[in-house]
């Protein structure tokens, strides 16, 4: 789990997954870093309208930002449900292929 110090790592755009809680080994976006808290979004059930806020001590930070999420960001514009789960799923099929 995340310990003080390490607040400073999680980045928005990044992957996360809950490490507590009813939705432990659920896959996030960071949509926002509010100090010891992070606005999280999966594009189903927590929508971007809608996010999951989350303390950083529950959450284990993955170290991959979705090339979809980064150039959103870049380019300034706000992420969607569509580009969330976009993401993830990228993501999960990286880590079936890579895990085996």
């Amino acid at each position: 789990m995340a310990k003080k110090r390490d607040v400073n790592r999680f980045r928005t755009g990044q992957m996360a997954l809950s490490d507590a809680g009813h939705d432990r080994g659920k896959l996030y976006v960071i949509l926002e870093v509010r100090g010891e808290t992070l606005v999280l979004a999966d594009g189903l059930r927590r929508t971007v309208e809608k996010p999951k806020i989350k303390n950083v001590r529950h959450v284990r930070r993955m170290n991959y930002i979705a090339p979809g999420i980064e150039a959103r960001l870049d380019g300034g514009e706000p992420l969607n449900n569509g580009d969330v789960l976009k993401a993830i799923q990228l993501f999960e099929a990286k880590c079936k292929v890579i895990g085996g």
